[in-house]
């Protein structure tokens, strides 16, 4: 463990936890999590770990102790996503972090950090199933937090990483952000001030308090290291006015007395400038405390060197702003004592390259510290603003700052005491330039750069501010590649902190962003005003050093006549833009420029071209494209690019899309470079050239709605990854134009046939073939594409037989056959027995077509039966039987099914029983619908209903041993008008009214099934059953909830009779309400009102029902009391089912909120049914 020394023992005790965990007990809480609680406590690091909280209870207590904790630790695994648990924590986590309340380390155990961040894999899977379960605000809320968190610096633990090793990393890095409680700590909650003092002044004689400063300085302390014995050389680096020189400072002033030679030089580059800094001045500071009678100079090297190493030392050099400074007064370092400690602060991180040890970076001011440092100088030493008005307008301004310490005191001071109004005209100024101090101290860094960094950094100020690294690096790189390395240029200025690149992204800081604004417009380099844009275009002064031109056209209130040479003295134009913020097509008129006489365009140093609705049919002749790296031309009038062939060596980017009247591509023949072209709506377009093949790194190629284009050429292009056909009416031959297809899209295409050598595509991942209506076969070598993961037939309306042995296809997951005119399902699997018995067996050993996740059979009408084996689709989790007119049964299921649509199948009139083998899912929502089933009989309506109370109570049994939450378990719906007499209540109407006796609700009670039965009105609408629950006591205690029973589809549906709705769920919303309140223990009856109605259609509820499942039946009877039929009798239709009933022990889960079912399995439709 890091010792500091005996001094900080003066530092306040920790608080009660420090630590907060946050993981997947089922999965971790007795191997790893317990091996790092012990560790952390080994080290004096108290941690709170979830043990004691009992299952249920409300969330308010972790949730306390999250906010008393200073670090969580959020452990990723690859179960982690299963629990509600987990991600309300993690919610709740994110919430600490953005207050800057809280720090967080992910912890990636074995689990691919890619999977995390992009919710993809097994990780993914199991969030997109928990999403269902939870409505749209709970649902947004986990993806943030798993789309923040996980991008936080942490550690990842492979299948064979070492855990010991890991562990002590771990601890070790909590050991260096933890720190003790700030002095001023002021709680923050959604207001700013909530929990500041808001009267005192503070002490005038007394330095302003450094918010924030304590945990940075004792992160900084841990890099002292006392405990190694060489001379340890630390790099602070951070942007201007961060901080660094405040802190090392602070750091300095309170470890000098730890050494015995001190020295801090204060700003390095200033004294280097007015030449008051060399080695012999800094020697003589080192010695100033040493009795040495002679002057440096004239002591022997022997001599000086033998007196430096007599003691240890401390040296600060601050900001240093070349390497050469830090040569000339450290050399080799050999002249330091061992054991010395070296601090370098610089805003330039390839400085101390290569020089130092290991590197500190102070970074930005947490929200909550920043409004407090930025309060104390606004409003003379209060925490916060003394009036409300002011809270809004401090909030922006404090945005602005972005947690940069001196840019928050400056603004501070310069608005103190003043009104309203100049706050307001001050924040529109920093819109358009930056504070005259601010400015003059990043003035320093830029001065800082040579002229081709210059150009970069102005550039990406005004024209790329925020993209994609690559793209940014492509657009500004050198003119002279022999000069200077473009990507060094991008890394040099993210060394010097004036850009920052994350996550693959170019971003700025605003302070620097409208800094690069205002030096970019002097000069007339850099344009986007409109109006001293159209100036520059009109008059031609200053042509010649103009750099940039960004154009907003639908600023421009009419047309713009230019004349022939607009262009012709620009010869260092590099970024040429014409676009509309107000729409990408500018639909309300033609380009608003206009050139009568034609145009000029003498231009070679171009790179980025972006003309909406260009005029001309052709870029002029005398256009040179050999730097040109990204073309847009949408919605242009071109027919061709160019005259002939042009060298285009650095071009990645093309987009003609909408380009009606383009028929030629000759001009790009020499692109070689080209990654992406987008040839979408060019609906001139016939054919592309042959010699497209020399494209060796295009990758992406759009060609939708090319409703001209005929053939493709015989080429290979090599990269191709995506190809896109999408609606090309006209093409009716398909040839494969590279082995390395990933995704291809024919839908809509006019082609009759696939070409044999398909099997080639060995990467492709999705084959698209929706609405090709003349597609008559497809080849049996579809069968070997063993990557292929989505086919898609629907609409092919021709399409008879089904060849493929899809058993060889491993990884398919979707494949959709609904339109077609298929007479007999795919085999699925080859069976040598078909006996129940072997279908384990079989289930084990069965591999490919396994992988089947969502099956569309919809529309069509020659199917009357499916195959007995799609029961082994294990992972089948959508079933689309819509429309199927001629289907009579369906058999056995796959066991994992989630969705079954069968709406409009009207001569169906069996289904197996049981439905499925019931099995513990990993998904516990289903929706079973049978709607204008006409012809289903009694029996399968029993079967569906025994199949679903059976599969409902199984599921909140396993939720509730594995500490999930859970809604509804299961909706089903098919045609009838009477509640089913196994419903404990029954009435007429849409109103049920109970009077439960005391107790009703005790941890016995496990399941509630609602029914209503809904008279429709023959109309096509989009309509959903609503149910709305009241629970009141004697004592006055109620909760209500809403819930929703059924409808929600995608695609507006008529119902022609009518139909009964059924849904089972948890009883855990009503059980935690009941037991959670004083008179749980009291002797009360209960009353509750549950009302039904139709929302969103026309339709009436003229029955509804309710039943209770208990542990065992006949437990209560409840009394009705408004008109209509109660039973009053138990549940006889689940005495069958009571073997897992009578597992259920306590309270089955913690949450009830039947509504989401509805948009579970609704947003899991859209997801499915594209």
């Amino acid at each position: 463990m890091l010792t500091v020394a005996s001094s900080s023992s003066s530092v306040q005790s920790p608080p009660q936890n420090q630590v907060f965990l946050n993981f997947r007990g089922k999965q971790l809480r007795y191997g790893f999590v317990s091996h790092l609680e012990k560790a952390l406590r080994r080290d004096g690091i108290n941690v709170f770990v979830d043990k004691n909280e009992t299952k249920g209870k409300d969330l308010s207590s972790l949730f306390s102790r999250i906010e008393e904790s200073r670090i969580a630790l959020a452990i990723f695994s690859s179960m982690y996503t299963e629990s509600k648990w987990c991600l309300n924590e993690l919610e709740k986590i994110k919430e600490c972090v953005d207050l800057g309340k809280l720090v967080v380390i992910p912890i990636f155990y074995k689990v691919d950090t890619d999977d995390v961040k992009n919710l993809n894999g097994v990780f993914g899977d199991k969030f997109w199933e928990l999403a269902k379960t939870c409505n749209g605000e709970k649902f947004e809320k986990w993806r943030q937090a798993l789309q923040n968190i996980p991008q936080k610096l942490g550690f990842t633990l492979g299948e064979t990483s070492d855990e010991g090793d890991y562990i002590n990393q771990i601890v070790g890095e909590v050991i260096k952000v933890l720190s003790s409680d700030l002095e001023r700590q002021i709680p923050i909650d959604n207001h700013p001030c909530s929990g500041a003092e808001k009267t005192p002044e503070a002490a005038p004689d007394l330095p302003p308090p450094l918010f924030g400063i304590e945990n940075r300085l004792t992160q900084l302390e841990m890099k002292l290291d006392f405990e190694c014995e060489s001379t340890v050389t630390i790099g602070v680096v951070g942007m201007p006015g961060i901080g660094k020189t405040t802190l090392t400072k602070m750091l300095y002033e309170k470890w000098r007395g730890e050494f015995l030679r001190c020295v801090f030089l204060h700003d390095v580059r200033k004294l280097w400038k007015d030449c008051k800094m060399n080695r012999d001045i800094f020697m003589r500071e080192l010695l100033k405390d040493d009795d040495v009678k002679q002057e440096v100079s004239d002591l022997s090297p022997e001599s000086l060197k033998a007196l430096l190493l007599s003691k240890k030392s401390l040296v600060v050099l601050d900001n240093v702003s070349d390497k050469s400074q830090i040569e000339t007064l450290l050399g080799e370092c050999d002249w330091i004592k061992r054991g010395s400690r070296i601090f370098i602060t610089t805003s330039d991180k390839s400085v101390i390259e290569g020089v130092v040890d290991d590197t500190y970076e102070v970074l930005r001011l947490s929200g909550r510290d920043s409004f407090q440092y930025f309060s104390y100088f606004a409003f003379s030493g209060k925490l916060c603003p003394p009036e409300d008005n002011f809270l809004n307008l401090s909030r922006l301004f404090v945005d602005y700052a972005k947690g940069n310490p001196l840019a928050l005191k400056i603004l501070g001071v310069e608005l103190s005491e003043k009104d309203e109004t100049h706050w307001e005209e001050t924040l529109r100024d920093l819109a358009q330039s930056p504070n005259k101090t601010i400015q003059s101290v990043l003035q320093i860094s830029y001065n800082g750069l040579g002229q081709f960094h210059k150009d970069v950094f102005l550039d990406v100020a005004c024209f790329f501010r925020s993209g994609d690294e690559n793209y940014v690096r492509c657009l500004v790189e050198s003119c002279d590649t022999d000069l200077v390395d473009a990507a060094s240029e991008i890394k040099d200025l993210a060394s010097k902190f004036l850009i920052n690149i994350s996550g693959g992204r170019v971003e700025m800081h605003d302070l620097l962003y409208t800094f690069g604004k205002e030096l970019g417009s002097q000069g007339s380099r850099r344009l986007w005003n409109h109006k001293g844009v159209v100036g520059a275009l009109k008059k031609r002064k200053g042509a010649g050093s103009v750099r940039g031109i960004f154009l907003d056209m639908s600023e421009l209130k009419e047309k713009l006549p230019l004349d022939k040479c607009t262009f012709t003295e620009m010869r260092n134009l590099r970024y040429l833009k014409f676009y509309s913020s107000r729409c990408h097509r500018e639909c309300e008129a033609d380009c608003k420029l206009n050139f009568p006489e034609g145009l000029d365009f003498p231009l070679d140093e171009v790179r980025y071209l972006f003309w909406l609705k260009f005029p001309l049919k052709k870029l002029p002749k005398d256009f040179n494209p050999k730097n040109l790296t990204d073309l847009n031309m949408s919605f242009s009038e071109i027919e061709e690019l160019w005259e002939g062939v042009k060298d285009t060596p650095k071009l990645k980017w093309v987009d003609l899309s909408h380009s009606s009247k383009l028929c030629n591509l000759t001009g790009l023949l020499n692109a070689e470079s080209l990654q992406r072209l987008n040839l979408e709506g060019c609906t001139s377009l016939e054919e592309l050239p042959r010699e497209m093949e020399r494209m060796k790194c295009l990758v992406f190629l759009n060609m939708r709605g090319c409703t001209s284009l005929r053939v493709l050429p015989h080429m290979n292009l090599i990269s191709m990854k995506t190809l896109i056909l999408t609606n090309c009416s006209s093409l009716q031959t398909f040839r494969v134009v590279s082995d390395n297809l990933e995704t291809l899209h024919l839908d809509g295409s006019a082609i009759g046939q696939l070409p044999t050598n398909m099997w080639k595509l060995q990467r492709l991942i999705v084959l698209n073939l929706k609405d090709c209506k003349m597609l008559v076969e497809l080849p049996e070598c579809l069968g070997k594409l063993k990557a292929l993961q989505e086919l898609v037939l629907s609409g092919c309306s021709k399409l008879k037989t089904f060849p493929i042995r899809i058993e060889n296809m491993k990884s398919l997951q979707i494949l959709l056959l609904d339109g077609t005119s298929i007479t007999d399902m795919p085999k699925i699997l080859q069976l040598n027995s078909s006996k129940v018995e072997d279908w384990p067996e079989l289930r084990r050993g069965m591999n490919g077509i396994s992988s089947l996740q969502r099956l569309c059979l919809s529309g069509n009408d020659i199917i009357t039966n499916l195959r007995i084996d799609i029961s082994l689709l294990c992972h089948l989790k959508l079933l689309d039987l819509k429309f199927c007119k001629n289907l009579t049964s369906i058999p056995l299921l796959p066991p994992n099914l989630e969705i079954l649509d069968a709406h409009g199948c009207g001569k169906l009139k069996t289904v197996a029983t049981p439905m499925a083998i019931l099995k513990h899912m990993e998904k516990v929502h289903s929706k079973f619908i049978f709607t204008n089933c006409n012809s289903l009989e009694q029996a399968a309506k029993n079967s569906i209903t025994t199949y679903a109370q059976k599969k409902s109570q199984l599921d909140a049994l396993r939720c509730y041993k594995e500490g999930h939450a859970s809604e509804a378990l299961f909706i089903t719906s098919f045609p009838g008008s009477e509640v089913p007499s196994w419903f404990d209540h029954r009435m007429i109407g849409s109103t049920l009214k109970l009077k439960f006796p005391p107790h009703w609700c005790d941890n016995r009670l496990s399941t509630i099934v609602l029914c209503a039965v809904v008279a429709f009105q023959n109309e096509i609408n989009i309509f959903s059953i609503e149910c709305t629950c009241e629970f009141k006591n004697e004592l006055g205690t109620c909760t209500r909830f809403s819930c929703i029973l059924g409808g929600g589809w995608i695609e507006p549906r008529k119902i022609d009779s009518d139909h009964v709705f059924i849904g089972y769920t948890s009883s855990s919303h009503i059980t935690n309400h009941v037991e959670g309140s004083p008179e749980h223990q009291k002797c009360v009856p209960t009353e509750a009102s549950i009302k039904f109605k139709v929302i969103d259609g026309a339709g009436e509820i003229v029955n509804c029902g309710l039943s209770l499942v208990y542990e065992e039946p006949n437990h209560v009877v409840i009394e009705g009391d408004c008109s209509g039929t109660s039973s009053g009798r138990g549940l006889s239709v689940v005495e069958s089912t009571m073997s897992f009933a009578t597992r259920f022990l306590s309270v089955i889960l913690r949450y009830l909120w039947l509504g989401v079912v509805f948009f579970s399995v609704f947003g899991f439709a859209r997801f499915y049914f594209h």
